[in-house]
């Protein structure tokens, strides 16, 4: 059976790993290792989830870069960098997810293919009713909160999302599109061999925007196909205020004259998962 690593990209907000951990406790097909891949964090993410490591069936890690601004691109290949896992699981920390969220992601794996799917974007008073929750109970029961706090309209405007991106995955095999389904970070998974072949995330994209729309256009060259899964019950992003650094992308100009280059013989990045752009150093802790 092939190993499975959970990479979950952290900075701050570390309540938010302690949702997560009551999460993967509780999933009908448990991870082999969970990668915490920190861009900075000022607090000890150990310190906030000591209570619930014991409860875990899987390694855990903490991937460590000092904070120097937004280097999401890298931290993702510092995590794939340390993970055991053939498959590998991406996701941001500020989404909860059904029992069945990793066996349905897993089941639905093949080589050479994204699997990703949506998240429904929480308002901040549904968000603050479910953090509520969690704290008050230390639990996650996902049924009761989906069904008492995700509004019907929510539902149905992520499902017309999933429908558009099927079609879309269509178009593409059918040759009507250059590209398939777009990839949004949040949720993806892949194998690794995948990951490797295209040299992971370019690390040149640093400040907030474009590296997935990146990813995504060289998996496309590489030849890949991107599967969406739909959910009875859909993840969670919990809500929060954008930071002012998201207002405008940092990185656009070097996406488009990227996208221009990136072709069927040319998918890699020069700055990836092989060749470490910036070279200060990255710290690992093994916590379980």
């Amino acid at each position: 059976m092939e190993k499975i690593t959970l990479i979950v990209t952290v900075y701050n907000r570390l309540e938010y790993i302690r949702n997560m951990l009551l999460c993967l406790i509780q999933q009908t097909k448990q991870i082999d290792e969970l990668i915490l891949a920190d861009d900075g964090s000022k607090d000890d993410v150990k310190l906030v989830i000591e209570d619930l490591i014991e409860k875990c069936n899987f390694k855990i890690k903490i991937v460590y870069q000092e904070d120097i601004g937004f280097r999401l691109a890298r931290s993702r290949n510092n995590g794939a960098r340390e993970a055991m896992g053939e498959f590998l699981i991406f996701l941001d920390q500020d989404v909860i997810f059904s029992n069945d969220f990793i066996e349905k992601i897993y089941n639905t794996r093949k080589k050479k293919k994204i699997i990703c799917t949506k998240a429904i974007f929480s308002l901040e008073a549904q968000k603050n009713k479910i953090q509520k929750n969690i704290i008050e109970s230390n639990n996650i029961c996902y049924t009761e909160i989906y069904k008492n706090t995700i509004e019907e309209y929510q539902k149905k405007s992520l499902e017309k999302i999933i429908i558009k991106d099927i079609l879309y995955k269509y178009l593409y095999r059918l040759k009507l599109r250059s590209r398939g389904i777009k990839i949004l970070g949040l949720i993806f998974a892949l194998y690794k061999e995948d990951y490797i072949n295209i040299n992971g995330f370019d690390e040149k994209f640093k400040g907030w925007g474009e590296e997935d729309d990146d990813f995504g256009n060289r998996f496309f060259k590489y030849g890949g196909e991107v599967e969406v899964v739909r959910f009875k019950e859909y993840p969670i992003h919990m809500f929060h205020k954008s930071a002012p650094s998201k207002l405008e992308s940092l990185n656009l100009e070097y996406y488009k004259k990227r996208k221009k280059e990136i072709s069927k013989k040319n998918y890699e990045c020069k700055y990836g998962y092989y060749n470490i752009l910036d070279k200060d150093g990255v710290k690992i802790k093994i916590i379980k």
